[in-house]
């Protein structure tokens, strides 16, 4: 089972500067996947459920005052959206655990938000996550 750090910073590293929101359901997919073909969570992550949604419990403790990653600040005018980056060296993870964070990211990279957030909290093992 990975650490949820480490699988953050694989997925900031591989999929780039992203807001929150998106880096949980990225993560969520991966702990779907994993699940449904292993039995287990593919991750230690502790998620939070809310009404029709969820977070990552200690994600903002572990990249507040972190030089290793940089906030982005958005723009609402301009509909861009503030983002998390990873910029010191990502872990490096055993090949077949990082092939289902790189399947997570690359599902992700096809949807809007809503469409991701759907594609997790109706999946039939999304409580499982909890």
């Amino acid at each position: 089972m990975l650490k949820a750090i480490d699988a953050v910073k694989y997925i900031l590293a591989k999929a780039g500067c992203l807001h929150p929101f998106r880096l949980s359901r990225v993560l969520a997919l991966a702990d779907l996947k994993h699940l449904r073909d292993k039995g287990e969570r593919l991750t230690d992550t502790v998620y939070r459920k809310a009404p029709g949604a969820f977070y990552i419990e200690g994600l903002k403790e572990e990249t507040k005052d972190n030089p290793c990653y940089e906030k982005h600040e958005g723009d609402k005018e301009k509909g861009i959206r503030s983002c998390i980056e990873y910029k010191c060296e990502p872990p490096e993870l055993p090949g077949e655990l990082a092939r289902y964070l790189d399947e997570a990211i690359k599902e992700a990279s096809g949807l809007d938000d809503m469409a991701l957030n759907r594609r997790v909290v109706e999946d039939p093992l999304y409580d499982k996550l909890f």
